[in-house]
């Protein structure tokens, strides 16, 4: 058996004094760096279902028991080899209300650049560090996103690389691990037989309320978008009296005139795309869900806020995003564009960050589950609304997927959102059917940001197609 090259007393006198002057220095820049980084990346509206936690050194003695693993301790020639060895000293945590948050903030994680040996990042991905949880859940039934993040401390008069493990989850997945003391029997150590297995049942069970809290979330977004955009609102015809009335729910004047300016204001201070159901909350945030009721007479948000600002520029597929004066598309840099996404497709992901990158086989793979997954719904149950319909294609789609071109529920469900902004979920779909609603649904929503050439709109078809 390889011992370990340093006894513990070496090893307790080191760990002191790097954790005292590296480990908890990276571990407050980098959960500080995160949090402003998701600050800037996200609207207030989804900011508010992301928490960042404070982060955490690993204990001494941990550190220790998994040294002694076989793993580590084999790879181990002297004590300033292990924070290369050992990649979790440094913990951070993101706990998300739901799983599209969860993907949201990988996204935008998955986005920053990667760490290359000679940089002294601030915040930098650490390359093929992505591990995936939520998909292949581990033996103990533990779920999350797993990616290594890269910060550099004061080093005298240079600068030191700390490596962090971030961890991303749901409040569920979270709360599981608080409820079982996971980290209790590990490393190297097995819990008791009754304890893995409730806790393998408990994991199980709230990966089921987490589906049901991730359609909660899809018919909460339906109903928002309903209120804000034009599109799907049918009301009937009201007026305003003169005593300020839509219907028979009162409002008061000097209500809508301050909601009024404080749109004015808001728009006039964007410096980048805003999407309008954000807005929306917003002002229902600032001046009560009242105002929601109607919106003054005018049905939706979207009517309400072209009234307050008749030369707003506002993008005319659903969902809308409200754009600044001087709003050009085409800001992001073509370096950033994946492999096998055109460089025009970045304008879209510019104003909508949630819009998936996806290359041309995986598009057409999540088209041919969508349409596959269609042709096993009871579309005569009238029991079942839009949204129902909606998360039971998106589930039995992501039944279909294969190794080599696995499809997120996320990106699934943002391709059959063009399903359900154009009417299409009453009837079996063809694989043809949602490649084309949802190419038209995208090349429309490209151009009304941005001025493309033709050449840049065949570039866009086909890989759509």
């Amino acid at each position: 058996m390889t011992e370990l090259p340093f006894t513990y007393e070496e090893f307790s006198e080191w760990f002191d004094t790097y954790a005292k002057k590296y480990l908890e220095v990276a571990k407050n820049s980098a959960s500080r760096a995160l949090g402003e980084h998701l600050d800037a990346e996200l609207p207030e509206i989804e900011r508010v279902r992301v928490k960042v936690s404070p982060g955490r050194v690993k204990g001494k003695e941990r550190t220790w028991k998994k040294l002694e693993l076989r793993r580590y301790r084999e790879r181990l020639t002297s004590l300033s080899e292990i924070p290369a060895v050992v990649d979790d000293l440094v913990g951070l945590r993101v706990t998300c209300n739901n799983k599209s948050d969860v993907q949201r903030v990988v996204d935008i994680v998955r986005s920053l650049r990667v760490f290359q040996t000679g940089q002294e990042p601030v915040l930098e991905q650490q390359e093929s560090s992505f591990r995936d949880y939520l998909e292949e859940p581990k033996p103990s039934g533990y779920r999350a996103i797993h990616i290594n993040l890269c910060t550099s401390v004061p080093a005298g008069l240079r600068w030191k690389v700390i490596t962090c493990e971030l961890q991303i989850r749901t409040l569920l997945q979270d709360g599981w691990g608080e409820l079982t003391h996971e980290d209790t029997y590990k490393p190297g150590s097995t819990p008791p037989v009754l304890v893995g297995t409730l806790s393998r049942r408990m994991a199980d069970l709230l990966a089921t309320v987490d589906d049901i809290a991730q359609d909660l979330r899809q018919e909460l977004d339906r109903l928002s978008t309903k209120d804000v955009e034009t599109f799907s609102v049918n009301l009937p015809a009201v007026s305003i009296s003169a005593a300020g009335t839509v219907g028979e729910a009162p409002f008061q004047p000097a209500i809508r005139d301050a909601a009024s300016e404080y749109l004015r204001n808001r728009v006039a201070q964007l410096k980048r795309p805003m999407d309008l159901a954000s807005l929306a909350w917003e002002l229902r945030t600032k001046f009560g869900q009242e105002v929601s009721q109607g919106w003054f007479g005018l049905g939706n948000f979207k009517s309400f806020m072209k009234e307050a600002i008749p030369n707003v520029r506002v993008t005319d597929e659903p969902p809308s995003y409200v754009l600044p004066g001087d709003y050009q598309g085409g800001a992001v840099a073509k370096a950033s564009t994946p492999p096998g996404v055109p460089a025009a497709a970045m304008n879209l992901r510019d104003l909508d960050r949630s819009f998936p990158l996806l290359d041309s086989a995986r598009l057409n793979a999540a088209y041919r589950q969508l349409a596959e997954a269609s042709q096993t719904i009871n579309w005569d149950d009238e029991t079942t609304n839009d949204i129902g319909r909606l998360n039971e294609m998106t589930r039995k789609a992501r039944q279909l997927n294969s190794e080599d071109l696995a499809i997120s529920r996320t990106h699934f469900d943002y391709i059959a959102k063009s399903l359900l902004f154009s009417g299409s979920l009453g009837h079996p779909l063809t694989e043809v059917e949602v490649k084309s609603i949802y190419s038209t649904w995208t090349l429309k929503r490209l151009r009304s940001v941005s001025n493309l050439s033709n050449r840049q709109v065949a570039a866009v078809k086909k890989w759509l197609s």
